[in-house]
């Protein structure tokens, strides 16, 4: 093994559930997953955090089900690498995508 020390350790990861995105929405809510069309919260968020300068020690990275669903809506948690404890949310992706980039920026920024 080889130890590694990522940027990323001295602020923290945001986790986006890549399978509300790609299967609970699209079967669940057609009609929201027709208003979202190609939109990709956490490609948003990236983009977002490069723009202000904050990628590197902030990374988004999309996972699996972190079983915290809610109809038409995708999970987000905000893990801190500080000590202080995580903090998971269920959001519109659309329209609470500005909120969550906020909030990511408070605790991790």
């Amino acid at each position: 093994m080889q130890p590694v020390t990522p940027k990323w350790l001295k602020s923290g990861l945001v986790l986006v559930c890549e399978r509300c995105f790609k299967e609970r929405i699209p079967e669940e809510t057609p009609e929201i997953a027709e208003r979202i069309g190609d939109f990709n919260l956490r490609d948003w968020l990236k983009a977002e955090l490069k723009e202000h300068g904050e990628w590197g020690p902030i990374r988004a990275i999309s996972t699996s089900c972190m079983d915290v669903c809610a109809k038409g809506r995708v999970t987000v948690c905000i893990d801190p690498q500080t000590g202080d404890p995580a903090e998971v949310m269920v959001v519109d992706p659309l329209e609470e995508r500005r909120a969550v980039y906020d909030r990511i920026v408070e605790r991790l920024g």
